[in-house]
């Protein structure tokens, strides 16, 4: 009852919250049904319409992120259906159109007493033109699901489930193939026995084609299902507020159900979505997904917007050249009126002195084309660096030789050409791009939390030849780390917390204090970077220095000569998977991440305020899709999740009021009717510098990620009598364990 109260204000009755009345679930589900909000999976700009009235001069962030659901293609007695993929391209539509189409064919045939030789020849015809297309399909689907059945037998680690569920899919082609030539085989019957020539009459071929009318809808009943594409995954779009000092501050608006889905498939769905927000005159800040599409962080709608996007594309453009073309651009065949070299191949991005140097170092030194080649090659790196091998760990031929120089200049041209073009990527490895809807920029990002368990996946991994792994077994057994063997080995792979205890600053303090700085450094910067997204209390200069330190950690590595503050001159061969462990994917975002912030701190004068470290961060997804498997369960179909989409938009369209008062507390104060403090502002009971106390292990340290949060169950390095019988979270009883377990799909009889 006093949930959000001050301690002082327990037990006072003015002072507590109780529970207000409130209509009734029956007459919730009314006013729902009567919403201006819909169940499709379209743009709901009702909702945008309400964000505009209660807060016009907010700028926002588009959310992206999906959630798995359960497979299955289902029809109502209406036939109305479910669990489709729908990608708003049309296609689903057209295949629904094709359906009603035969199936009011066959429905038409059962309920006429009466009708036309010559309409019921037009229409058999018309459907065995359909079957013989449903033969053709039926056929390449057996023949597919044959070899997929084939190819999974013969791996041994495939499971006994998914052999079960393909072994069903070639008995249904099979049935449903011969359910089809028996039905070929009765129209063209019932087309002979129409013949005007035999002069027979139609009401006993009318009951006969009646009597095929039940099977045959049922056939196509389970044919479509095959044509159908069921959606195994909901991607859910909302949008943000940038300040996120109230909450609740997002508002979902669109779900798109997918089985398979493209970068560019992502990218137009934001289209028209910010095409929605702009006619509303809403600003658009950026847009913010999980690791999977990773190509939006790469390229925008109008430039490159990451510098390894560059340097991938050089190294393509010369990829299949020959070394005939590559000579024809280098090798001078004489000199213009200006002085300008001449060569059989002119390329605008090799510089001429490059080509003058060839020249001259063959003529007037005495070396032979290859001797010159490897000298321009190694001169594409500063002194005292070795060029990395056009191709990875290969000894670079002279035509790998040819590639890297024509590639280098390729990539350093094209830096040049978009400096000039405002887009500075001698500066800065990620640049975002002015958007063509919104006229604003626009930014790309990958949720924080995301790239925080990428980056703890990489360290179980091991993939860093700097690092000691078997320090951080020796870190789980002392008691001041926090760190629990469930973390250390991923046994919860999708669990933050667990990535924070396996990255945090008392690890890191542990290896400083055993001279393990490899792997203090390893830590500590990670865990400062994870700070200044998602930490209280520290300033923004601050954060900025934590997130180039991050910054500086990878380009060490990647590019040693960076602080020279040139990026025009890296080394494009050089691989950045496998950078201080990560993959090319993690380089990517958390590069990507850390410019696009700093570039948004450098506005903040001209914008007006700072921006929220966790602006741009998924998490209003992750509390919605908690949301909906409390309401629906831990797993749940499409079209439960449809039933109840209208209800979510409803209920957080409700809470953007400022003008309707209502009341939601959680355990940890989530929701709150007042401002929330903003992040910069140094939580109570720190010390009077602004800094936290390291050496202190309490539990109530105000910085949550310099808290020593000990887990007795988990953490081996605390005695704990009895251990194995102590509470375990997300654990069901024997019971439910031995009557709820999965009966799966029954054997092929």
């Amino acid at each position: 009852m006093w949930s959000g109260c001050d301690r002082q204000d327990v037990g006072y009755p003015r002072k507590a919250r109780v529970n207000i009345p409130c209509v009734s679930t029956q007459t919730e589900n009314k006013n729902a049904q009567k919403s201006p909000f819909t169940t499709k999976p379209e743009i709901q700009t009702e909702a945008i319409k309400e964000l505009k009235r209660c807060n016009p001069e907010g700028r926002y962030w588009i959310l992206a992120d999906g959630t798995d659901v359960k497979a299955a293609l289902l029809e109502s007695l209406r036939r109305e259906w479910n669990g489709d993929v729908d990608m708003q391209d049309g296609k689903l539509e057209e295949l629904r159109l094709t359906y009603d189409k035969r199936c009011s064919v066959g429905s038409k045939w059962k309920s006429s007493q009466a009708i036309e030789r010559n309409e019921l020849v037009s229409s058999l015809t018309t459907e065995l033109d359909e079957l013989e297309t449903d033969r053709q399909f039926l056929a390449q689907g057996l023949q597919s699901a044959v070899e997929t059945f084939q190819l999974k037998i013969n791996s041994p680690s495939t499971p006994l489930e998914t052999l079960k569920s393909l072994n069903w899919d070639i008995f249904e082609y099979k049935t449903f193939l011969e359910q089809a030539n028996v039905f070929n085989q009765n129209f063209e019957v019932f087309i002979g026995d129409l013949d005007p020539v035999q002069e027979r009459p139609v009401g006993p071929i009318l009951r006969s084609v009646k009597k095929e009318c039940d099977a045959h809808l049922q056939y196509l009943l389970n044919l479509y299902k095959k044509k159908r594409v069921c959606a195994t995954h909901v991607l859910v779009f909302m949008i943000a507020d940038e300040r996120r000092n109230r909450k609740p501050y997002a508002i979902p608006i669109q779900y798109v159900p997918y089985r398979s889905i493209r970068d560019q498939e992502v990218r137009d769905f934001t289209k028209k979505i910010k095409e929605a927000m702009v006619k509303e005159d809403l600003k658009v800040v950026g847009t913010s997904t999980d690791g999977e599409f990773k190509q939006l962080r790469r390229i925008g709608e109008t430039h490159p917007l990451h510098i390894w996007q560059l340097a991938h594309c050089a190294r393509d453009s010369v990829g299949k050249m020959s070394k005939r073309t590559l000579l024809q651009m280098l090798e001078m065949n004489g000199v213009d009126a200006a002085g300008q070299p001449i060569v059989a191949r002119p390329n605008p991005s090799i510089p001429s002195e490059v080509i003058l140097q060839l020249a001259d170092i063959r003529t007037n030194q005495g070396m032979s084309l290859d001797d010159a080649i490897t000298y321009i090659r190694g001169e594409l790196v500063p002194e005292g660096y070795t060029p990395h091998p056009f191709r990875r760990d290969t000894p670079e031929s002279v035509l790998d030789k040819l590639q890297s120089i024509v590639a280098t200049y390729q990539f350093r041209a094209d830096v040049s050409y978009w400096k000039e073009c405002g887009v500075d990527f001698s500066k800065y490895v990620y640049v975002p791009e002015v958007d063509p809807i919104t006229g604003e920029t626009h930014h790309e990002r990958a949720d924080h939390n995301h790239v925080l368990k990428r980056i703890a996946k990489h360290t179980r991994d091991g993939g860093s030849q700097e690092l000691t792994y078997e320090r951080f077994d020796e870190a789980m057994r002392d008691p001041t780390t926090g760190l629990t063997h469930a973390a250390l080995v991923g046994t919860r792979r999708q669990s933050v917390p667990d990535a924070e205890k396996l990255l945090s600053f008392h690890v890191a303090k542990f290896f400083r204090e055993k001279h393990y700085f490899p792997e203090a450094e390893y830590v500590e910067t990670i865990a400062q970077w994870h700070e200044a997204s998602d930490g209280r209390g520290i300033s923004q200069l601050e954060r900025c220095r934590q997130n180039y330190r991050m910054l500086n950690y990878i380009l060490d590595e990647w590019i040693p000569w960076h602080r020279d503050h040139d990026l025009s001159t890296l080394d494009i061969n050089k691989p950045i998977n496998g950078i201080r462990g990560f993959s090319r994917e993690t380089v990517v975002e958390v590069t990507t991440n850390i410019e696009s912030q700093e570039f948004r701190r450098r506005q903040n004068a001209v914008i007006g305020f700072e921006e929220t470290p966790r602006g741009s961060s998924t998490d209003n997804l992750e509390c919605l899709f908690s949301m909906c498997h409390g309401w629906l369960g831990p797993v749940f179909t499409l079209k439960e999740f449809k039933m109840k989409w209208r209800k979510i938009v409803r209920e957080f369209s409700k809470r953007m009021d400022p003008e309707l008062p209502f009341f939601c507390h959680t355990l940890n104060e989530r929701f709150s009717t007042d401002l929330l403090p903003s992040f910069d502002e140094v939580p109570i009971g720190c010390n009077d510098n602004g800094g936290d106390n390291d050496d202190d292990t309490d539990s109530r340290n105000p910085y949550r990620l310099h808290r020593l949060v000990r887990n007795t169950r988990e953490d081996s390095s605390i005695f704990a009598a009895g251990r194995s019988f102590l509470p375990a979270r997300n654990r069901v009883s024997t019971r439910q364990r031995f009557h709820r377990f999965d009966i799966g799909l029954p054997p092929l009889l």
